[in-house]
């Protein structure tokens, strides 16, 4: 068994944190969070496509207002 860890970080426009903001003051979801945790985990997914996995987890972190660490770590078979 292999160990392996992917790390994508991926961020928001001015404009899209700020809407973020309000929708957050409202307690509304928040889609552009959402969105980027969607798109790091789907790049990661890309990344290790062929790979057999035996377990993972993913560990999200927010680095600044408006931008987020998505690492996945795990073993492969």
């Amino acid at each position: 068994m292999t160990h392996f860890h992917v790390n994508k970080t991926v961020s928001r426009s001015f404009v899209s944190d700020f809407i973020a903001r309000v929708q957050n003051i409202f307690g509304w979801n928040l889609k552009s969070y959402e969105k980027m945790v969607d798109k790091a985990i789907s790049q990661i997914k890309e990344e290790l496509n062929e790979k057999k996995i035996t377990w993972f987890r993913y560990e999200i972190t927010q680095l600044t207002s408006g931008a987020l660490s998505v690492t996945m770590y795990g073993e492969l078979e």
